[in-house]
């Protein structure tokens, strides 16, 4: 994204992520010193990052992201509520699901969640049922056993819903539980869609980021500037 004509994206970007909102062209305008007589800068500037899928605009609307994640994790945008996205197998005599464990373990870094999806089987969720705090609203997204132990079927069914959540709020994707492929195919989801995934420890509750925000970072940091 080089050149004068597309000198403005990087503060595009930077305004709707410092502020969390939409902006009209009009406020785009001001907000980034264009005069006017010029405004088909602004129009190249918005159809480059149209191009890249980093925002969208219908007609002649407000102007706003695209995806929510992952530029918003990396901005710390306020006013973006986070989503968690997580595996769970059967319950096995355990007495607290890795679900609320992840979600515990992120809470402690400050992190509420306006959505919590779990992918698991029908089986998993009679297993159960009662066990989670009912506090957890938590949506169930069931496959079958053997779509589970897919690769490629569990990234067939569940590449929608992170698209989905992607575009709404910061999701943060949990490959801790589950069968070895589903586990896979979360890692293969997040690096393919650039999402925060964890992994955790337990019962020491410990998380560690497969997919970090200095990762991110590195890749995707010189996209915007924040004034």
């Amino acid at each position: 994204m080089k050149g004068t004509r597309r000198r403005y994206v990087k503060e595009i970007l930077g305004l709707l992520l410092k502020h969390g909102r939409d902006f009209s062209f009009n406020e785009l305008l001001k907000a980034l010193g264009i005069p006017p007589e010029r405004k088909s800068t602004l129009f190249n500037n918005l159809a480059t990052l149209q191009k890249f899928n980093l925002i969208t605009r219908v007609k002649r609307g407000p102007i706003g992201l695209k995806f929510k994640t992952p530029l918003c994790f990396l901005a710390g945008t306020p006013n973006v509520s986070y989503a968690y996205l997580g595996l769970l197998g059967v319950r096995r005599g355990r007495q607290v699901s890795e679900t609320e464990t992840a979600l515990r373990a992120l809470g402690g870094l400050g992190m509420k969640f306006e959505r919590i999806v779990v992918v698991t089987t029908q089986e998993a969720v009679g297993d159960w049922s009662g066990a989670i705090s009912p506090e957890l609203k938590i949506e169930w997204h069931t496959l079958s056993e053997g779509e589970l132990n897919r690769v490629e079927r569990v990234e067939e069914r569940v590449e929608p819903k992170v698209v989905e959540l992607m575009k709404g709020y910061v999701l943060i994707m949990d490959c801790t539980s589950g069968p070895r492929p589903a586990g896979i195919a979360f890692y293969r989801l997040a690096i393919k869609h650039k999402v925060p995934l964890i992994y955790v420890y337990e019962p020491q509750e410990e998380l560690i980021w497969l997919q970090s925000r200095e990762d991110l970072e590195r890749e995707l940091g010189q996209l915007f500037v924040l004034s």
